[in-house]
């Protein structure tokens, strides 16, 4: 083999160098892009570039509304009837229910009521959880008064057990001395309790204390589990009430494997860190977004380790409730960046309705529900919406309000 003449190393190495200065002024153009222009951080660097689970999962089956009454597992988020963004979970395993809050306001109660009809027609909800003391979360568990007799949850049903947050930084009275959202909720869940419901803070749950249990099995088989995971706020102070959060982990076996659902009320960016610090967090196969899709919940460290394959974002999407910066709006570009690595498959219940300055439904009450197709032997995890089921990304508000930066799946 011939060997090279000096001049042509010296081309070669000139040729190294030169692409050297490229990767070198492109690796200084990308960090000006990444850190300057889009604002991002090294964690977002380094969660785009981790090894995740990106696949696309099988495209979910489409759901039937007449079968979700018969379903043996069925996850219902309840669409405000208001414009507002707010939580309210009904699970339904046989003739159980599970409720997690009852937000956004008091009058919607009337509209979560109506919703439950169909599905607890015994009057009674065997637990209800009661996240923190925001009032788009606990509202509807007091509801409004006409002659002192209110009409909320803890007033309308026989509840078997209610799961609360141990911490508030709420007050009980207002500046002119009348009692507050907060305290009217303390009230209803010592009528509930007086009515013989058992009530526990989720760090009961958690240490298993004055009869409290942290898992607890929603039927016979003991398939379907709720398990109350560990939250360092449940027994420390935080300046943010949304830390104060009941967490719970739904878990169901079949056929030999195990799914799993997450709900984190608004815990925030700390309190999900410490999440993961402390639980044994599971892939899920559903997350109910943190803090209704903020830029400060559904962070990298959580997501990392869940990998969700479905997301549903409790949100008046686009809805700017509280003056807050554009960068705050509900769902947050940061939050969607955030999740595109792991799915696109993400569903809102409602939208502002800028035309009428109200509300309308994106997808409405979305239902998520184990069943069968005609033939089907083997159930899987379907979809229902009372709108549509169209995933965030490829609505018409998204496409002029929000920016997909992930790369497509096929």
């Amino acid at each position: 083999m011939a060997r090279r003449s000096k001049a042509e190393k010296r081309r070669f190495w000139r040729a190294v160098a030169v692409l050297l200065v490229i990767v070198l002024i492109a690796a200084i153009v990308f960090g000006i892009y990444w850190f300057a222009v889009k604002g991002r951080t090294w964690d977002d660097l380094k969660a785009l570039f981790a090894e995740k689970k990106t696949e696309r999962p099988s495209d979910i089956g489409e759901g039937d509304f007449a079968d979700i009454l018969s379903a043996e597992l069925s996850i219902h988020f309840i669409a405000p009837a208001v414009k507002a963004s707010g939580d309210c979970t009904l699970i339904k395993v046989g003739d159980t229910e599970v409720l997690i809050d009852a937000g956004p306001t008091q009058g919607n109660v009337t509209e979560i009521k109506e919703y439950l009809s169909d599905y607890c027609t015994d009057g009674i909800l065997e637990y209800v959880i009661a996240t923190h003391a925001d009032t788009d979360h606990i509202a509807g568990l007091v509801g409004t008064s006409s002659g002192g007799e209110y009409n909320g949850i803890l007033y309308s049903y026989k509840i078997g057990t209610l799961i609360q947050f141990d911490r508030t930084n709420k007050e009980l009275e207002t500046a002119s001395g009348n009692p507050t959202l907060y305290a009217r909720y303390v009230s209803a869940v010592e009528y509930a309790e007086s009515q013989g419901t058992e009530v526990f803070s989720g760090s009961e749950c958690c240490n298993e204390t004055n009869g409290a249990s942290k898992t607890y099995y929603l039927d016979d088989e003991k398939t379907v589990s709720m398990t109350i995971l560990y939250n360092y706020y449940y027994d420390h102070d935080s300046g943010d009430e949304n830390n104060y959060s009941v967490c719970m982990l739904l878990s169901q076996e079949t056929d030999g494997e195990s799914d799993h659902y997450l709900f984190t009320g608004d815990l925030e960016k700390d309190g999900e860190e410490r999440l993961v610090e402390n639980n044994q967090l599971p892939h899920v196969r559903l997350y109910k977004a943190g803090h209704h899709g903020s830029k400060t919940s559904s962070t990298n460290e959580l997501l990392s380790v869940i990998t969700p394959e479905y997301v549903v974002v409790c949100c008046c999407a686009g809805y700017n409730e509280y003056g807050a910066a554009e960068e705050n709006v509900f769902p947050t570009q940061a939050f969607i960046d955030r999740i595109a690595p792991y799915t696109d498959f993400i569903y809102v219940t409602i939208m502002w309705d800028e035309e009428t300055d109200g509300y309308k439904d994106m997808n409405g009450d979305i239902v998520f529900y184990l069943g069968a197709d005609e033939g089907e032997t083997k159930k899987s995890l379907k979809l229902w919406c009372s709108s549509n089921s169209t995933i965030l990304k490829d609505t018409e508000w998204f496409q002029e309000n929000r920016v997909w930066n992930a790369p497509s799946r096929s």
